[in-house]
């Protein structure tokens, strides 16, 4: 009977772990640490995105999309693709990129969750149907990124629309909102922060469109850095709001700095994108990187648990 019984709970297990228990959440939740979260960066080809995905590092998917035409078809229909300013060609649409993430994790432990950072409102308001077209199914978290507002250092980048970026928003009410500044750094530009004045043009746009998802802030490493009063102020804003720190290769950043910025905010308050050469340089450990499968639910063991009973109980 022991021998039954002990095979009965392996076989609970057995079938549990068949399956991937990632539902969609405005959080990402398989770490208590925010900071932890690992992420790829610019995924925007396919091969690039089959590797991440096939990654039991990785936790988060960040891919930009352009107005462009794909480099796979004989088609000239200019759509939603993935790639940065100023390429315009691409082998991966948006609407294969969200399936490709959708199959991995209907059929891996090692789900991934996507940030789509959206380049132009022109862009981002032709992607409305394909994402509405796919929400139902996605059961992974969304991040949905754009520059709204002018940013330092005198960025000339024209922000996205805010006013019509929140009402495209408006119709995924559980995504995460991510919103940032436009930046003009790196090369010649190696000071800037984040004025208060850039803080309370963020703060009047989200009062003006009051926007009910959780938000982060996407801030760019080397000026958030020098800017650690203001990113409290900001938080301190905006209710349940968090960091993401980014930042481009080369981008010159006040390492210890930023070490400040980050521990004073919190680990749980910071999510940190950015080249693994200034990662390893902040000196955080987490433990092991690799990405814990997430456990099924305790109804779905439970109820399986009944069912191998039920069967020894027949046999």
């Amino acid at each position: 009977m022991l021998l039954q019984f002990l095979f009965t709970v392996a076989s609970v297990f057995s079938m549990a772990s068949s399956h991937s228990f990632l539902v969609r959440s405005s959080e990402v939740t398989d770490f208590n640490i925010s900071a932890a979260i690992t992420w790829a960066h610019a995924v925007n080809n396919r091969s690039y995105l089959e590797s991440c995905l096939a990654s039991e590092d990785l936790k988060m998917i960040e891919a930009d999309i352009v107005l462009g035409t794909l480099t796979t078809s004989q088609n000239s229909t200019v759509i939603p693709i993935m790639g940065h300013p100023p390429a315009n060609t691409s082998d991966l649409s948006l609407e294969h990129f969200l399936s490709m993430v959708k199959e991995h994790n209907s059929n891996s432990f090692y789900a991934k969750g996507v940030k789509l950072d959206f380049k132009t409102i022109e862009v981002f308001e032709a992607s409305l149907s394909i994402l509405q077209s796919k929400w139902s199914e996605i059961d992974f978290p969304v991040w949905i990124n754009a520059d709204i507002v002018p940013g330092p250092v005198n960025a000339t980048t024209i922000p996205v629309d805010p006013t019509r970026f929140f009402e495209g928003c408006a119709l995924f009410d559980d995504a995460v909102l991510s919103i940032g500044w436009t930046t003009n750094f790196g090369g010649s530009i190696k000071k800037g922060t984040y004025t208060k004045g850039h803080i309370q043009s963020m703060l009047n746009v989200i009062e003006e469109n009051k926007p009910t998802q959780k938000i982060t802030f996407p801030v760019r490493a080397g000026i958030a850095a020098e800017s650690l009063g203001n990113m409290q102020l900001l938080l301190q804003s905006v209710a349940n709001s968090s960091l993401t720190i980014w930042s481009s290769e080369g981008d010159p950043v006040n390492v210890e700095h930023l070490k400040t910025l980050i521990m004073t905010i919190g680990l749980g308050s910071v999510y940190i994108d950015v080249p693994k050469d200034l990662f390893d340089q902040l000196g955080l450990y987490f433990g092991s990187s690799k990405t814990s499968p997430r456990l099924p639910p305790l109804p779905y063991i439970l109820g399986l648990m009944i069912i191998c009973f039920i069967n020894l109980a027949v046999i």
